[in-house]
């Protein structure tokens, strides 16, 4: 599979947790994403995604079906070539936003694509098999090499300051939330945002109740501070009401009747990969 080698310059910077902290990428880049946000008005076509993401995502985007995908690649190249040529200066805000959080699942497939054999073997039982996974700049957007980590961490996060992006972004793990079923875009971002949210903290394999405590995915640990940040998008004072506005009538009884003292414990994440 053909990948494109552009150069940018781009930072990551983890928290001592080792779970990366938000940081707004420098270099070239953030020049080009501001003049975007302030200014952008172009959109960006992923109508060729949306077609991947339906064909060949499984039980509602918990499992990808990465050998299927292989009779898809020339379509699944365009789209990254796409990615890769974009203006980013000409985007609008919500198309940046929608473009990054695509890009994200794009290429985190691509990654997981080149260990599959022309007969469907794979080579890797995890994305944590593959060397750096997550900090290797060989992802091209809009000219820029960047990471998965960039993207999430360096773009999505900082700039855009929303938590519900933690539930649009896959990582190819069968403990992530699924990934989302149809292509975002700029037109519909803060919705499809929202109902990616609302569907994997309704799952009960993210949340659910056990002993009058919450149950909830590991993300919310990683990233707890997104969730109750005043300066991000929606937050909420304590990560029990967070999921309460999302959550089932069942998840929401519990919250209200217990309010902050509502315990929480978090999962165990499994990062076996979310093949069929």
């Amino acid at each position: 599979m053909g990948r494109w080698l552009l150069a940018g310059l781009v930072a990551v910077t983890s928290a001592a947790c080792g779970a990366p902290r938000a940081a707004p990428i420098g270099g070239d880049i953030s020049s080009v994403l501001a003049h975007g946000i302030e200014d952008g008005s172009a959109r960006f076509n992923h109508s060729s995604w949306d077609e991947l993401v339906q064909r060949h995502a499984k039980d509602g985007g918990r499992r990808f079906d990465y050998a299927g995908l292989k009779a898809d690649e020339e379509q699944f190249d365009a789209y990254l070539g796409a990615l890769a040529d974009a203006d980013l200066s000409a985007l609008s805000s919500n198309e940046i936003q929608a473009l990054f959080a695509n890009a994200y699942n794009a290429y985190t497939i691509a990654t997981i694509l080149d260990h599959v054999s022309a007969d469907g073997a794979f080579d890797i039982e995890s994305i944590r098999d593959v060397a750096d996974v997550f900090g290797r700049k060989d992802h091209t957007v809009g000219g820029f090499l960047l990471s998965l980590d960039n993207m999430e961490h360096n773009v999505l996060r900082p700039l855009f300051k929303d938590p519900r992006f933690h539930f649009a972004v896959n990582c190819a793990s069968i403990s992530c939330p699924p990934l989302p079923t149809r292509a975002f875009t700029g037109d519909e971002i803060d919705k499809q945002l929202d109902t990616v949210t609302r569907n994997a903290l309704t799952n009960p394999d993210y949340v659910s109740i056990d002993n009058d405590a919450l149950l909830v995915t590991k993300i919310m640990d990683w990233y707890g501070g997104d969730f109750v940040n005043p300066e991000y998008k929606g937050s909420e004072k304590s990560l029990p009401k967070f999921i309460a506005k999302y959550a089932t009538a069942e998840v929401r009884e519990l919250v209200a009747s217990g309010g902050d003292s509502v315990s929480v414990r978090f999962r165990d994440y499994d990062w076996g990969l979310n093949k069929p």
